[in-house]
């Protein structure tokens, strides 16, 4: 029986074009901490040891550990002056980024239907970020001031997508099977295929596709967050008429 909803971000309850959002986020964040590091070289950094948490999967530490771990090893003591810009930046400048983004009007709706058919939420975006600002960018997708039962940040998991293991932990964390789990997003490889690998039902929005040649793979459904609403409300109908 389904009980939780995943939902990802970017490109699926949230329109932003994701090089462009890169490209910006790049500048923006770099231009923060040019007074300690040349802008080139930093955004090189974060990218790389960005990329080393996507690739880990040490599971006794957070992507934050993996992250400031590999980070300090390539930029070195000024690694403790550059924190606090950081945390300056993503409180203060990040939202600025919102230029980039643009609201889905359908995110609430589909997120709304998901409560009100009795199912927990879940904000599953790819924990490569802090808190703040995943909490930024859900409020300018519309969807900020839910009830969310879990949201993915850096700070509190220990994998990244594309590793099924995301997918496990967060279901570790609702105290749910990942077979009453739906995933349900934009991105073939990042959010459908690991989460059917561990045997969650996948919903794929298609406004946005990234990845968007599943050959032998098919989730379970597909189409906007309109198609998404219809098909939900007939799943959990179906369902509860099941003995």
């Amino acid at each position: 029986m389904l009980q939780a909803v995943l939902f990802d971000l970017d490109g699926t309850l949230l329109q932003m074009d994701a090089e462009e959002f890169v490209r910006e986020y790049l500048k923006e964040i770099s231009a923060a901490t040019a007074a300690l590091v040349e802008p080139e070289y930093f955004a090189r950094a974060l990218l790389a040891s960005t990329n080393v948490m996507i690739r880990s999967r040490m599971q006794k530490k957070t992507n934050a550990d993996v992250f400031w771990l590999d980070f300090r090893r390539r930029i070195g003591e000024a690694t403790d002056d550059i924190k606090p810009l950081l945390d300056d930046f993503y409180a203060n400048r990040f939202k600025n980024l919102s230029r980039v983004a643009k609201a889905n009007d359908k995110a609430y709706q589909a997120v709304q239907k998901s409560l009100d058919l009795g199912l927990r939420i879940v904000l599953a975006t790819n924990p490569v970020f802090p808190e703040s600002a995943i909490r930024d960018r859900m409020d300018w997708a519309g969807v900020g001031e839910f009830p969310w039962d879990l949201v993915t940040s850096y700070e509190n998991m220990h994998y990244c997508k594309p590793h099924p293991e995301y997918y496990l932990e967060i279901a570790s964390r609702l105290k749910v099977r990942p077979q009453n789990c739906l995933m349900v997003g934009n991105e073939m490889e990042n959010d459908i295929k690991p989460a059917a690998a561990v045997q969650m039902s996948t919903f794929f929005i298609t406004d946005r596709p990234i990845n968007n040649n599943p050959g032998w793979f098919k989730a379970d459904g597909c189409g906007d967050l309109d198609d998404f609403i219809t098909w939900l409300t007939d799943v959990m109908s179906k369902r509860s008429r099941l003995p």
